[in-house]
């Protein structure tokens, strides 16, 4: 088992830093923590997100950004493998507290944070409308979403699974269909 890299310093302290460093860093409890590199398949499916959100949505209005954009959760600084945020956002240049869409890819040391810690504190967001996980190993998705049509339009406390080749995730608020054959062509066999 390899031991975690952690680093104690504030979140100014952290957005200075962290442009220093090689790797990636998220900032939880006062602590810059090291993650994990990615397999080729995580990177995979994130690009494909990052491709189909950013060829669907209108350039005047959206940015679509990979890992190198945080969120700024208060408490926490996180890295998404993708987001969407409107073009207005005109926070730090480091992070925004407003993104619209967030997208993260399983790893096999991601499963808990990914599905358990990070739902609620990405949901606590008002701006975010939409939270998906994706699988790398399949063609499978877990969807959060917040109701359009309940008044208080809260997300649902489970999410909707998403799976095989021929399913859709229906983004309503971004007006986006995207295919999961579009994400995982060609990464595994029949």
């Amino acid at each position: 088992m390899t031991a975690r890299f952690e680093l104690n310093m504030d979140k100014p302290t952290f957005f200075r830093w962290v442009q220093q460093q090689p790797g990636r860093y998220d900032w939880v409890d006062g602590k810059a923590v090291m993650q994990q590199g990615s397999s080729k398949q995580h990177n995979r499916v994130a690009a494909k997100f990052q491709f189909q959100l950013t060829s669907q949505l209108n350039p005047d209005d959206w940015l679509v950004f990979g890992t190198d954009f945080a969120v700024d959760l208060g408490e926490q600084v996180r890295y998404p493998d993708v987001m969407v945020l409107r073009l207005t956002d005109d926070g730090n240049p480091m992070a925004t507290d407003a993104p619209v869409a967030l997208v993260e890819v399983l790893s096999p040391s991601s499963v808990t944070t990914d599905m358990n810690i990070k739902p609620p504190r990405y949901m606590a967001l008002p701006t975010l409308e939409a939270y998906i996980v994706a699988s790398q190993d399949e063609p499978r998705c877990w969807v959060w979403q917040r109701d359009a049509t309940k008044p208080d339009r809260q997300f649902p406390a489970e999410p909707t699974d998403v799976a095989g080749a021929d399913a859709r995730i229906e983004l309503t608020a971004l007006g986006v269909s995207i295919a999961l054959a579009d994400i995982y062509r060609g990464m595994f066999k029949s």
